[in-house]
């Protein structure tokens, strides 16, 4: 073992420096994919640990109908699957009206103390609101509008006694003029999870207005059993009620924000593990190196009487240095990444933004990180030791074959290089080379085409179901007739539809918001995913989640309408407009016809179970502003507004995602560059006795630097050729699984300037890396190397 010790001592002062540099970069490793798997982690978290932290309803009971009272809402709560409830009053009359970017928010009044905390959301500054002149705006309202704790905004209710009056009977508690205007106060900022703008009042303000307040009550409410629980509460809430109300899911809505978020996970783990194979492969290629540097005076050690465990323990030992200093280096910068984590739209719900230590994951990662570096180093020894060189090696297929086709010399050496590794002192890491070309071009191209998915989605508000222009919306029940002709008539509409949306319509016992649609001008039709639209009255579809809620498939048999209802037969899967209170994909659809044959009586329906939507599309060269304007005319005095339909907040939502595929891009093409780098430096270092024997009998300098260039461009070419079909099969497969589960309409994207530009660029980068190493081998000096040797 002295012996052991003074060889060791030897080789740490001569090489500490590289061995703390090769630490460093197994550490930077190390610490990547940590920081990516802990990323990960909080991002599988994110969304459970956000409801955890506030009060966040499951259900509600959307009646919108002055019908549902407080004897009712009374009986719900007393229903032993309800954990709470949190009635509130949709107040139809009133907003805020200055500043006029509020207009469109809240608009909800919580009716007690335990609905404020509820409807209040999150609060990340200040309080939520107590008195009735108290209000709490969110994070987008902070910034967008510049409104802090301490500014006021205005709330006004225009109800003149003439409105009041023409209201549907109990709409608002008591007749006369309701006109009122209340400055609020803001006491609190809320969590924003996502765009718009929003505000909150407080039950103190219900307190104040409740005989002024227009507008139904409805209930939010948590349930005892969470959502297993929402059938038995929707058929109890119909029982009590005697009427067709619509509960909703909340979680629906979840649903698609978890697939977004888990796709931002699985990302991250892609990230990691792709550090850690290229990562890996780069510095346990070094490591191995350096192992096997320390061999120089092997044979003197053996001819001392050095034993081979004494040999392999003191080529090993000194990698305790670089592992030690790895673990240290991937612990730093694991924690110092962690505020770059989580990404995307998880980072929207994460509370607590800023250095975390996911210990479980750091630790592990220093422990491995540790253990990788020893086994490696033992391996390159025991090998070394344990194994002699081959004296001759056969050249590759390619080799040969690039002598008996008669390539010039320096193409002909430049091929072989590409594709023999070489042994002992000549091996050079070609198969990871060719290996890193192959993944980093394939993971450029599956990145940038999947991006190009989400840039497509969001650039065709089509692949969403909008297939029109403008949409015009009545909210308390249909148009006239001659308004609604009027639209479809209008010069600069060249397609319109009315589709009629009905809140509660009784499908298989369930109430279900129903489209029925007839044309108005043109050729305008809802998007189909799957089947075919509805043709005749006895013919339903639906869209993908109601579909899916409701057990249903293309070609079974739905019973609509009041019991024993009507026989429909489901003929289409299918996108729908968006509402207050359906997303894209929920609904069912009919025909008009088939819809006004399912439904109740006028005076058993409330208030707000119908509305009436108009959507148009224009004609090419319309002046848009002027068309809007005409068609607005007819909208005056009724719940109405015309609008351009937004895309459904999940897919816009997506667009958060841009930068994960940039950035694993960006990664994969750091891979490809540095495989392909490390390949050529490691030749022109392995095979340098090699040139000079070929600088010797008439290699010219330019030769030896063609030779590496060719060398440096097939490995670009071989990249190129197998990873790009490969990265456009692999980028479309998951958007197809991403249109899928959102869903929307797939079309297979194309990032057609990337594969295009990846070809000759892959290229350039390649001989702008073989610059160097083609420099090198050209100044070898045959004499030298040759008497050296």
């Amino acid at each position: 073992m002295p012996a052991v010790r003074l060889w060791v001592r030897a080789d740490l002062r001569r090489r500490w420096r590289a061995w703390v540099v090769l630490g460093l970069l197994a550490g930077v490793t190390m610490g990547l994919a940590v920081a990516g798997v802990a990323g990960a982690r909080r991002t599988a978290d994110v969304l459970p640990r956000f409801a955890r932290a506030g009060p966040f309803p499951e259900v509600g009971v959307l009646a919108n109908d002055p019908r549902f009272t407080a004897k009712h809402g009374a009986a719900i709560a007393r229903l032993p699957e309800v954990r709470a409830i949190y009635p509130f009053v949709v107040a139809f009359g009133g907003g805020i009206v200055d500043p006029p970017e509020l207009a469109e928010g809240g608009g909800l009044v919580p009716t007690t103390r335990a609905g404020t905390a509820v409807m209040a959301g999150i609060v990340v500054d200040g309080r939520i609101p107590k008195a009735a002149n108290e209000v709490v705006v969110d994070e987008n309202t902070r910034r967008d509008l510049h409104l802090d704790i301490g500014s006021t905004i205005v709330f006004k209710q225009d109800a003149p006694a003439k409105k009041v009056a023409s209201l549907p009977r109990g709409m608002a508690p008591r007749q006369g003029d309701l006109s009122f205007t209340a400055r609020l106060h803001v006491v609190g900022i809320t969590k924003s999870v996502s765009e718009g703008d929003n505000w909150n009042i407080g039950s103190g303000f219900y307190a104040a207005h409740r005989r002024e307040l227009i507008g139904p009550v409805n209930i939010f409410a948590n349930l005892r059993g969470g959502t297993a629980e929402i059938d038995r509460f929707q058929r109890d809430v119909q029982r009590i009620t005697g009427l067709p109300i619509n509960v909703e899911n909340f979680y629906d809505g979840v649903k698609k924000t978890e697939s977004t978020t888990r796709l931002e996970r699985d990302g991250l783990l892609l990230f990691a593990l792709a550090v850690l194979i290229g990562g890996g492969a780069l510095v346990g290629q070094a490591l191995v190196r350096s192992v096997t540097g320390g061999v120089g005076d092997l044979s003197t050690w053996r001819a001392i009487g050095a034993e081979r465990r004494e040999l392999v323990s003191a080529l090993v030992i000194p990698s305790l240095l670089p592992a030690l200093v790895g673990a240290l280096a991937s612990v730093v910068t694991a924690i110092a990444l962690s505020p770059r984590f989580p990404i995307g739209l998880a980072r929207n719900y994460e509370l607590d933004i800023g250095l975390h230590a996911d210990w479980v994951v750091i630790l592990l990662g220093a422990l491995v990180l540790v253990l990788a570096v020893l086994a490696t180093a033992f391996l390159a020894a025991h090998w070394r030791v344990m194994r002699g060189e081959r004296a001759v090696t056969r050249p590759s297929v390619v080799g040969g074959w690039a002598l008996r086709t008669g390539l010039k010399p320096a193409l002909a050496v430049g091929s072989r290089l590409a594709v023999e590794p070489g042994r002992g002192k000549r091996a050079v890491p070609v198969r990871s080379a060719l290996s890193g070309a192959v993944v980093g071009v394939l993971g450029i191209v599956a990145c940038f085409t999947f991006r190009a998915g989400i840039n497509d989605a969001q650039a065709n508000p089509e692949r969403s179901g909008i297939v029109w222009d403008y949409e015009i919306v009545n909210s308390l029940g249909a148009f006239p007739p001659a308004d609604v002709a009027k639209a479809g008539s209008d010069s600069a509409v060249s397609d319109a539809l009315q589709a009629q949306w009905v809140r509660n319509v009784v499908i298989n016992g369930k109430a279900t918001p129903t489209f029925g649609t007839r044309a108005l001008a043109g050729d305008i039709e809802l998007v189909v995913l799957a089947g075919r639209a509805p043709r005749g009255p006895d013919e339903i579809a639906f869209a993908p989640a109601t579909m899916k809620q409701r057990g249903l498939s293309i070609g079974d048999t739905a019973k609509v309408g009041p019991a024993p209802g009507r026989a429909a037969r489901v003929v289409g899967e299918a996108l729908m407009p968006a509402t207050s209170h359906t997303e894209y994909d929920q609904s069912a659809w009919m025909t008009l016809p088939g819809l006004q044959r399912s439904l109740p009586p006028v005076a058993e329906r409330g208030a707000d179970d119908l509305w009436d939507f108009v959507l148009v599309r224009w004609k090419p060269e319309t002046n848009v502003a002027a068309a809007q304007k005409r068609l607005q005319v007819f909208t005056a005095g009724c719940s109405c507004g015309g609008f351009v339909q937004p895309l459904p907040a999940p897919v816009a939502d997506l667009g958060r995602l841009r930068s994960l595929p940039f950035a694993l891009g960006v990664f994969f093409a750091l891979l490809a560059i540095a495989t392909i780098a490390h390949a050529l430096v490691t030749t022109v270092r392995r095979w340098r006795h090699d040139f000079a024997v070929l600088r010797a009998i008439g290699f010219t300098r330019l030769q030896a630097r063609g030779a590496i260039a060719w060398q440096s461009t097939l490995l670009a070419a071989f990249g190129v050729v197998i990873g790009v079909p490969l990265g456009i099969a692999c980028g479309r497969l998951v958007w197809r699984w991403l249109a899928d589960s959102f869903p929307f309409v797939y079309v297979p994207p194309l990032a057609l300037v990337v594969v295009v530009a990846i070809v000759p660029a892959a290229l350039a980068v390649a001989n702008v890396l073989a610059a160097g190493p083609a420099r090198t081998a050209s100044r070898i000096r045959p004499a030298e190397v040759l008497r050296a040797e």
